[in-house]
Order: structure tokens, then C-alpha cells, then sequence
């Protein structure tokens, strides 16, 4: 197993502490979740990867149709008004708007 950087382990131990101060469930669709889900991805915008305006929890069900789907990204409309409020540029471009 690749060993984690130790940039990398900094910022995995930052997001566990975020997570641990929201509530396990859904921003979707309300279910008890525990995945941790970036609202704009952190692999184009990584200057938001520990901002917790742009995380959500979300089950693994909707965290996969929001990774894949852009009209069910599209469809929650919450989460996009949450996006534009970080970035709104990345937001139009990443959601398709």
C-alpha cells in the first residue's frame, strides 16, 4: 500500500473533524449517511478541499448520481445555491448552468 504523504494525512485528518460536527444524514434525500462528499470535486477546485461550505454528507447512493449524473447535480437546487456561494464561476461551469 502507497504511504500518504504528509500533506495528504493533514488534510484527511482536517476533514475528519469537519465531518464529525455534521449530521449523518443526506443532504439529498434525507436518509442516515456517513459519506463525505465534496460539492465542487476536489480534484478541480483543490483550494476548496477543506472549506466546509463545500462539504456535505451524503449516502452513497445520491454521492454516486451526484459525482455521475449533471442533471441530478443539477436537480439540488440547495446544494447548487451552497456551490455559487463559494465559487460562483465554478459552480456554473462544474453544474452546466
Amino acid at each position: 500500500m502507497k504511504q500518504k504523504s504528509r500533506k495528504q494525512r493533514m488534510i484527511d485528518h482536517e476533514l475528519a473533524n469537519i465531518k464529525k460536527t455534521m449530521r449523518k444524514q443526506c443532504a439529498i434525500c434525507g436518509l442516515p449517511a456517513n459519506d463525505l462528499s465534496h460539492i465542487l470535486p476536489r480534484s478541480l477546485y483543490p483550494e476548496y478541499a477543506v472549506d466546509p461550505r463545500n462539504l456535505q454528507i451524503l449516502c452513497r447512493d445520491c454521492h454516486t448520481k451526484f459525482d455521475n449524473d449533471r442533471e441530478f447535480r443539477r436537480e439540488q437546487i440547495d446544494i447548487v445555491a451552497q456551490a455559487k456561494e463559494i465559487d460562483e464561476l465554478a459552480t456554473n461551469r462544474y453544474f452546466g448552468l
